[in-house]
């Protein structure tokens, strides 16, 4: 009994841990694209030149991938400590100077910071519950990733450098860089124990179609929008309706994450949102889609991340690398294909890319056995179902 209560406060220092850094994460994410239109301001530089300052998070998941598993042998709440740590520096740089190597220097710390907890999460948040667990915790990114656009907008239009917006999440970042916190990790026995390459590759292959669905639409959401005859600057507000529906799904994805048709019905509705966005002719049409859409999207990640920890034989620290391997490879590739898509037919039309993605991973969902649960995983005990 003691043990158990003992467990429990660990989950719920775990929760609040990531939790916290999720929102940093969140906020800094949804900061880039603003950020590189501030900093070109500044420096008076065509924005294409400055491309490579915010894409540090991709290829931050992809160096999380690579040396992850030796990182998380530290424990995953230093691992943590010390992304969160360097992430406020690095905002605080960015935030701080518009001359570029300080910006390169900080963009590339927050950069492998949010990487980094993008690779611990699911290191400490495994065991029971664990797809309601990791969908509640990628709804505070969600949710702080709303105000990160309008901070910006509000401190322009004040006279401000948009850039100072960054310090926002600093004191998040420090009191989480501070917090000593008990991972609910197991204590690998993974260095003796084979990785299981067939169930991993199907886990990775899941998370990188969620993934890649995902990021469709946050890189050209708003190029979809102009291209119904509307301006930037609307096309940016217009296209926060995706952002709010992902907020919204994952605070309400807790009830539902872990249900036997969870993954049926949000790529369903994914698909149903993304059709809508292909047939629209006019901005208010394509906003509802893709404020659709991003609902069913909003389960897919938390849902297939959980899938890959709950692989028998994985371990947390080979889980999480395979993780962020999957997230930086959708990151990088899925917006790249159907913008190529866009140089050889229209972009309506390549915007029906999602459907076949949705229709793969859907095929790769795990079937249910006769108890109920993933046939290829351990079945739940119904007092560690959300649902129950």
């Amino acid at each position: 009994m003691v043990g158990r209560e003992l467990g429990v406060r660990a989950d719920k220092r775990a929760d609040r841990a990531i939790g916290g850094a999720q929102i940093a994460l969140g906020f800094a994410v949804a900061s880039f694209g603003p950020y590189l239109v501030s900093l070109a301001g500044e420096l008076e530089r065509p924005r294409a030149e400055l491309v490579w300052v915010t894409s540090t998070f991709g290829v931050g998941l992809l160096l999380a991938a690579l040396f992850g598993p030796a990182a998380l042998r530290a424990g995953a709440g230093a691992v943590l400590r010390l992304s969160c740590l360097g992430m406020a520096i690095g905002a605080a740089a960015m935030a701080a100077s518009p001359t570029l190597p300080v910006a390169g220097a900080g963009s590339a710390l927050v950069g492998l910071g949010c990487a980094a907890i993008v690779l611990v999460t699911p290191a400490m948040l495994r065991g029971p519950g664990a797809a309601g667990r990791l969908t509640r915790a990628v709804a505070f990114a969600s949710t702080a990733g709303i105000s990160a656009p309008l901070a910006f907008g509000l401190l322009e239009y004040a006279g401000l450098p948009g850039r100072l917006a960054l310090v926002a999440p600093l004191p998040i970042l420090l009191v989480v860089a501070a917090a000593r916190t008990v991972a609910t990790e197991e204590s690998g026995h993974g260095d003796r124990t084979a990785i299981p390459l067939g169930p991993a590759s199907i886990g990775w292959l899941r998370i990188v179609l969620a993934v890649a669905c995902e990021f469709c639409f946050v890189v050209w959401g708003v190029a979809r929008l102009v291209d119904t005859g509307v301006s930037l600057g609307t096309a940016s507000v217009l296209s926060t309706g995706f952002v709010i529906g992902m907020t919204f799904g994952r605070l309400a994805g807790p009830r539902f994450a872990e249900r036997s048709w969870a993954v049926t019905a949000a790529t369903a509705t994914a698909m149903a949102g993304t059709a809508v966005v292909f047939a629209g002719a006019d901005p208010a049409t394509v906003t509802v889609g893709i404020t659709v859409s991003s609902l069913g999207i909003s389960l897919l990640y938390p849902i297939t991340l959980a899938q890959l920890v709950d692989v028998p034989n994985l371990d947390s620290r080979h889980s999480a690398s395979i993780g962020s391997l999957a997230s930086g490879t959708a990151i990088l590739t899925a917006p790249t294909v159907l913008g190529w898509l866009d140089t050889g037919i229209d972009l309506r039309t390549a915007f029906l890319l999602p459907i076949p993605l949705l229709l793969v991973l859907l095929l790769l969902a795990p079937r249910r056995d006769k108890a109920g649960g993933p046939a290829e995983h351990r079945p739940a005990r119904p007092s560690e179902s959300l649902g129950a």
